[in-house]
């Protein structure tokens, strides 16, 4: 397994407040996503949010793909 980070960014309007804001946190966060990073853009009428969120890929194992290609070559099908 290897352990990799997924970023993504969200984009609220100020005038949203912070309600809004908190609750889609809120729900990302429950996803096991963190906030890193906020700015504000546009003279202040946006928030730019950055999350990020580990996660863990399963890397393949050459040789039992090997084996399990194999063995499926040889294995009769029965019906």
């Amino acid at each position: 397994m290897t352990e990799v980070f997924e970023h993504k960014y969200m984009v609220f309007s100020i005038e949203d407040g912070p309600k809004v804001i908190t609750e889609a946190l809120n729900t990302y966060g429950a996803e096991g996503w963190s906030l890193t990073n906020m700015v504000t853009i546009n003279a202040g009428e946006h928030l730019v949010a950055w999350l990020v969120k580990k996660t863990m890929i399963e890397t393949p194992d050459p040789q039992t793909s090997k084996k399990n290609k194999i063995s499926t070559l040889w294995t009769e099908e029965s019906e």
